[in-house]
């Protein structure tokens, strides 16, 4: 009785474990949104933290520019999760900063705060809090604040 005990916890265990995993979510992002197939850093913001309850996310990538003294471009793509895994919906334009997040979800629209230069910020070192609106349908950001 105890081992039948056991077998079923560890069976539950390992479907919960598998549950929550993302996948190989660098491949993913690196095959869609990058020329190189790598990237300085990447970010992945879900609908939800859950795996198995997420259905649409925001991937982000910074690939190094060749040639441009260590600078980045950036690529922002919608994956939508279908029956075998996530599956790329379209990359957006008119997204700029750096550390995507606090992504708020809506049916149509995505909302994701990045940070830009200030007025006297370094390139290197922005320091203002941007939020924008990811418009699923058509794919394009724009600054709301």
């Amino acid at each position: 009785m105890k081992l039948w005990i056991v077998a079923l916890a560890m069976a539950c265990a390992a479907q919960i474990a598998q549950a929550q995993d993302w996948g190989d979510l660098d491949a993913l992002l690196f095959q869609n949104l990058t020329n190189s197939g790598t990237a300085q850093v990447s970010f992945w913001l879900p609908n939800a933290p859950d795996p198995a309850q997420a259905t649409t996310a925001i991937g982000v990538v910074y690939e190094h520019i060749p040639g441009a003294a260590g600078n980045t471009g950036i690529a922002i793509g919608v994956f939508i999760r279908q029956a075998d895994g996530w599956a790329f919906a379209g990359e957006v334009v008119g997204m700029y900063g750096q550390q995507p997040r606090d992504a708020v979800f809506s049916q149509n629209f995505v909302d994701v705060t990045t940070t830009m230069p200030g007025p006297n910020d370094p390139r290197c070192c922005p320091t203002v809090p941007t939020r924008w609106r990811i418009d699923l349908n058509g794919m394009k950001a724009v600054q709301i604040h």
